[in-house]
This record gives C-alpha cells, structure tokens and sequence, in this order.
C-alpha cells in the first residue's frame, strides 16, 4: 500500500455525520463556480479601491493554474478512487483542480494581504486563507475524491502560477508609482 492508499485510508476511517457536511462545506470553496465568483469580485474590488496592478496578475494566477490543471488532467489521465469516494467526482483525478483552483485565489489573495502592511486584519486573515488553501485539500481527501499526490500536484502547480503572478504584479506596480 503506498502513501497515496494510506492516507486515503485514514480519512476514510475517521469519517463521522458531522465532519463530512463540513467537509462538503469547505471543499466548495474550491469550487470552479465559487472560484470564478471570488475571482471576480477581487478584480472589482482592487479595480474600485485602485489597485488595478493586482488584476491581470490575479487573472494569471487563477487563469494559469485552471488551465495548466486542465491540460495535465488530459494529459496523463487518472482514475479516481471511487471505492472511498463519497460523491461520485467524473474526470481525471490527477491533479486535484479544487486544492489547485484554492492555492491560486486564496494565494495570491494571501499575497496581497501580506504585501499590504497596513491592514488592520492582516495576521488573521493570512491565518484564515493559510487554513482554508489547507482545508480545501483536506476536504478532497476527506471526501476520497483525490490522492495525497493529486492534492500536492495541484498545489505546486497553483504555487508556480502564483510566483509568476507576483513577478508580474511588482513589475506592473513599478510602473504605475511615479
């Protein structure tokens, strides 16, 4: 049994009523529907506050990640495992497109709560999109709709998009301050 099945294996067994409706919470907040939405409304919220530097690579980010996820689950396509899973998911389980779709927003949302030293919330909600990138993986596993690896692909692959992101964000920055 390798880490993949092991891991699987655990959340299967600490399954309870309770944890799996919050579970199912949790693991829509990666959703592709939800993603976009929160997308969209960061873009408006930084095009109103005038942080308008912070929209394209936002989109980069988010845009990037979904469609790096999408070609890789085309790519090299792997079966869910269905046996633990407790809805039925349809699609390449490799990589995980929630954990990737979460990294990318709450990242690069995370990024720029960090950037921005001034805000009066800023340790708690770096906290809370830390936990919630973090739930949302969870929630995948916990669900047995994905593999640890699956998770940890989608992950890397968002982190990759969102250091991208960044590069573009402070080059943009650069030349929007006088």
């Amino acid at each position: 049994m390798g880490i993949d099945q092991g891991v699987l294996n655990f959340f299967v067994d600490i399954r309870e009523g309770w944890l799996t409706f919050v579970m199912f919470v949790i693991t829509y907040c990666g959703s592709y529907m939800v993603i976009i939405g929160l997308t969209l409304l960061s873009a408006g919220s930084f095009y109103i506050h005038k942080h308008a530097a912070r929209i394209l690579p936002l989109f980069m980010a988010v845009g990037g990640s979904a469609i790096t996820t999408y070609s890789i689950k085309h790519l090299f396509y792997r079966a869910r495992p269905i046996a633990e899973a407790l809805y039925l998911e349809t699609g390449s389980s490799f990589p995980s497109g929630h954990a990737t779709a979460a990294m990318a927003l709450y990242g690069f949302l995370l990024y720029t709560i960090w950037r921005h030293d001034k805000h009066h919330l800023k340790n708690p909600l770096i906290i809370l999109l830390f936990a919630l990138i973090a739930l949302v993986g969870i929630s995948r596993l916990y669900l047995g709709v994905h593999y640890l690896s699956d998770v940890l692909a989608g992950y890397v692959i968002a982190l990759i998009w969102l250091f991208l992101a960044a590069k573009l964000h402070k080059y943009l920055h650069s030349k929007t301050v006088v």
